[in-house]
């Protein structure tokens, strides 16, 4: 998306007011959203699964009249304006407008089926609301689906006393009220059991949804969300790389993920050097991970200035979800790469089965004759640890060390690794 979404998404009130009230008999306000994008994340890749919205957005809009159209609030919810209708006639809308958004899509030559889940708030004269009142209904009743509610449609009167704090619909308000948290994964050394570092994974403690990882809401997620949420998870990173120093614990480094749109933003680096000279934090302690993707020949100008700005700076830098994008040669060449982080999709059953146990052998033997480290992410068992440890990977990473955890917790792991390093297989590579 642009850097101008917030113009193209204008705000809600502003698209209620270009079209006349004056005469309504009735009004209806209609939430769609789109619930299986954690599924779907898994189904697609991104580029896909944003071609999903596209294409739902335009089925949506080309189901309602010209005088009645779609809103886009945030990727993947949907809201409509329904004028002039009794009850009865405005649910029927909906539910058509729900049947037509949950038609399969062909997408990267496979069939997905979108789940919508719809709130239909509707109010009479006299004493009819604005639209705006009618829109927040709307919204704080969609807040308020819990898991039963999912992929169905309910019918609210108006209610005049539902009010309440600011509604959350995007990560930017989320992190306005503090509900995006980061949590940390540990990252264990092969060679000596000891921590290396932790990866900072944003949460979003949900009021109504629970705790949502993000497979659940990044796929949503406009350029200005990624945009906040990366100085967010910066700001608790650096938080916690100074509560980990002054509770006496050696934790090396932390690293947070980079998208694509920051690198591409000019002043990126300057504006991350920035934050870690403020909080005195030396630069090699911040590991920058980006997507195999980033390569000479696939990003920007600025996108190449600010990778090897930090590299000067002392940045580490890490190559994530390695071997499932294109060929990164020339990025881990000009950019001073640090590090290759193994796509778990190679590490599963790593120890048993003998494709995995090729790629994997091949892309150590890769790292090794360019100079860089190795880090497998995704390692569920002691036996995939093992055989990685074996077959020389520098580094892991996965539920066999360690769920993440919220920084609270992270000083109990930290005490009792101090004591139990020795447990863990600190095996001699094979050979």
């Amino acid at each position: 998306m642009s850097r101008n979404v917030h113009r193209l998404f204008s705000p809600i009130r502003k698209f209620l007011g270009s079209t006349s009230e004056a005469g309504d008999v009735s009004r209806s306000v209609l939430i769609l959203r789109l619930e299986n994008t954690e599924t779907l994340g898994r189904l697609l890749d991104k580029t896909a699964l944003s071609h999903l919205l596209v294409q739902l957005s335009m089925a949506l809009g080309r189901a309602v009249r010209p005088y009645d159209p779609v809103q886009i609030i945030a990727p993947g919810l949907f809201a409509f304006v329904l004028r002039d209708r009794t009850d009865r006639d405005a649910l029927h809308i909906a539910r058509r407008l729900q049947q037509q958004g949950q038609a399969p899509i062909a997408l990267s030559g496979q069939t997905v089926t979108p789940v919508l889940s719809g709130v239909l708030v509707h109010a009479e004269a006299p004493g009819l609301p604005d639209v705006g009142a009618l829109m927040d209904n709307a919204r704080r009743r969609m807040e308020m689906v819990d898991d039963k509610g999912l992929g169905q449609l309910s019918l609210f009167t108006h209610d005049p006393k539902l009010a309440g704090p600011e509604l959350v619909a995007t990560v930017t308000d989320a992190i306005r009220v503090d509900q995006i948290e980061a949590w940390f994964q540990p990252q264990i050394s092969c060679h000596t059991g000891r921590i290396t570092g932790f990866e900072a994974l944003a949460r979003w403690n949900h009021p109504q949804r629970g705790l949502l990882t993000p497979a659940a809401f990044m796929p949503q997620m406009s350029e200005v969300d990624h945009n906040n949420l990366t100085l967010c998870m910066l700001a608790q990173s650096l938080a916690a790389l100074k509560s980990w120093d002054e509770a006496g614990f050696d934790v090396p480094a932390v690293s947070i993920n980079i998208s694509n749109c920051e690198l591409s933003d000019a002043n990126f680096a300057s504006c991350l050097l920035w934050e870690l000279d403020r909080h005195d934090i030396a630069p090699r302690r911040l590991v920058v991970e980006v997507l195999e993707s980033v390569g000479p020949l696939t990003s920007s100008a600025e996108t190449r200035a600010n990778l090897r700005k930090l590299a000067k700076a002392g940045c580490q830098i890490d190559l994530d979800d390695f071997g499932t994008g294109y060929a990164s040669l020339d990025a881990i060449r000009q950019f001073g790469i640090n590090r290759i982080k193994i796509d778990r999709s190679f590490v599963t059953a790593c120890d048993i089965d003998p494709n995995q146990q090729r790629m994997i052998l091949a892309i150590l033997a890769l790292a090794e004759r360019l100079g860089i480290a190795t880090l497998a992410e995704g390692v569920e068992t002691r036996e995939e640890y093992g055989f990685l440890a074996q077959m020389g990977c520098d580094e892991v990473q996965g539920y066999a060390i360690s769920r993440p955890i919220p920084l609270l917790q992270t000083f109990d792991f930290l005490s009792r690794h101090r004591t139990s390093a020795a447990d863990l297989p600190t095996i001699a590579r094979r050979g």
